[in-house]
């Protein structure tokens, strides 16, 4: 999960910005101007497709789930003194 410091609104880069809380939208307040995560809601600037972004935090990231569960053993291995 990302969160903007200054206003604790989760971001969910992508999709143009249309799915994220930050968008200005709704109510909420605009956090596009100091998101780290901007690029990612504009397509011509987008750099990587999410099947090959490297940000865990990130919702929308298609390799999350099999970086959590690799992050998980690595820390298991390390309790066990394995590593």
């Amino acid at each position: 999960m990302i969160i903007d410091g200054p206003t604790g609104i989760e971001l969910i880069p992508g999709n143009g910005g249309k799915d994220c809380p930050g968008n200005g939208e709704n109510g909420n307040e605009c956090c596009c101007d100091e998101c780290n995560y901007l690029g990612c809601c504009i397509e011509h600037f987008r750099k990587k497709p999410c099947n090959e972004c490297v940000h865990i935090e990130c919702p929308r990231n298609e390799n999350y789930t099999l970086k959590l569960e690799k992050i998980e053993e690595i820390q298991e291995q390390i309790k066990s003194s394995e590593i």
